[in-house]
């Protein structure tokens, strides 16, 4: 009995020490569990409490695309405390619900930047949410602030479980790999991407994504509604609309994710063109009702979104995306640096949306639909 007794004890310290989750904000070493490769997996319930805990004045917030496009460290942001609150497989109700939980907990928040994707509108009716409204539905999302209680249930039962200890030691050997991991601000740094890419080659890795993209386009319970879909424009609204009269401290930022041309082919191939076109002006209708908060669309012909994915270098990453959906850090850079400064060098990269430039936007779209870069057969 004393020997498993402390053999729970032993394992407790070295999770404790390791801290393969973040989740007690043990010491790090660079080279010995420094890179939290495991934390991936348990995301959820780490990086929304380490946001909190950091108290930022400017929150990243969206998917995965947003977590793995944007270096909340970068020296872009300047003096910003900056914060990537983005979640893999979120949609907009859970950003929005995430969003809002730190924004009411946090009185330090002054800047949100949110990445909005298509898919995020899309009515999925294999889901229906029930009878609410949109204000009902979010504050039925939103979470309370955590108890001292509901940390301790939330953290510690880890803390002496044999699996954890089994993340504490891949966490040391993996510390030299191409393993993701999550810093310490909460962005994921892509290692998988670059793992993957050096051993089955970008070309490979590129189409199996793709094909996975257009799986997801294809699922019949998706369609778009517009301005009158619960989980879509009107939800956003009451989103804003709760920035407006509570905290109006606070400047948003709102953007269409910049997607690779290859991705705009998907979208048309599988018969959302149309609706993805409308989604655009419906955003730039929601700019027109709050002109203080701007409207970009990033999801344009452009340099980086029309990068040659370049097979002949087939183990060499592409430099603005990972793949036909994500982008990489320098991308995220780009975006920061166009929404912050006033003026740019490429007028139709990105274009602020209103509905005096919606139609250039649109017009814009068509074009970049035909403009295949070589290298994609």
């Amino acid at each position: 009995m004393v020997f498993i007794v402390g053999l729970f004890v032993l394992a407790g310290a070295v999770n404790a020490f390791i801290d393969p989750y973040g989740f007690y904000w043990s010491p790090t070493i660079e080279g010995f569990n420094a890179r939290k490769t495991q934390a991936d997996e348990r995301v959820r319930e780490v990086t929304p409490f380490r946001a909190l805990d950091l108290q930022p004045d400017t929150l990243l917030i969206g998917s995965s695309r947003v977590q793995l496009g944007f270096a909340a460290e970068s020296e872009v942001f300047g003096e910003r405390k900056v914060f990537n609150l983005a979640l893999p497989g979120s949609g907009l109700t859970e950003n929005l619900k995430y969003a809002l939980w730190h924004i009411r907990q946090n009185p330090n928040v002054r800047t949100l930047i949110i990445g909005v994707d298509y898919r995020y509108f899309l009515n999925n009716y294999g889901n229906d949410p029930g009878p609410w409204t949109a204000q009902e539905l979010m504050d039925k999302y939103n979470k309370a602030p955590e108890t001292a209680l509901e940390k301790v249930q939330r953290i510690y039962p880890a803390l002496f479980s044999l699996d954890t200890l089994q993340d504490s030691l891949s966490t040391v050997l993996q510390q030299g790999g191409l393993y993701n991991h999550i810093t310490p601000l909460g962005s994921n740094t892509g290692d998988y991407y670059l793992a993957t890419i050096k051993a089955e080659g970008k070309q490979r890795f590129f189409k199996h994504q793709q094909s996975g993209v257009q799986q997801r386009f294809e699922r019949e319970q998706y369609s778009y509604s517009g301005e009158h879909g619960l989980f879509g424009i009107g939800m956003y609204k009451t989103f804003i609309d709760e920035l407006v009269t509570r905290h109006p401290q606070i400047t948003l930022y709102t953007f269409i994710n910049p997607y690779h041309q290859s991705y705009w082919q998907v979208i048309k191939q599988t018969g959302h063109w149309p609706d993805y076109l409308q989604w655009k002006r419906d955003l730039a209708g929601l700019a027109d009702t709050y002109p203080q908060f701007p409207f970009y669309d990033f999801s344009l012909p452009s340099p980086e979104t029309l990068e040659d994915p370049d097979y002949a270098q087939n183990h060499k990453p592409m430099k603005w995306f990972w793949e036909p959906a994500h982008y990489r850090p320098a991308m995220g850079d780009r975006i920061i640096e166009a929404m912050f400064e006033s003026e740019q060098e490429n007028a139709d990269w990105p274009i602020r949306l209103t509905s005096q430039t919606i139609d250039r936007a649109i017009a814009l779209s068509k074009a970049g639909l035909g403009a295949k870069p070589t290298g994609l057969d």
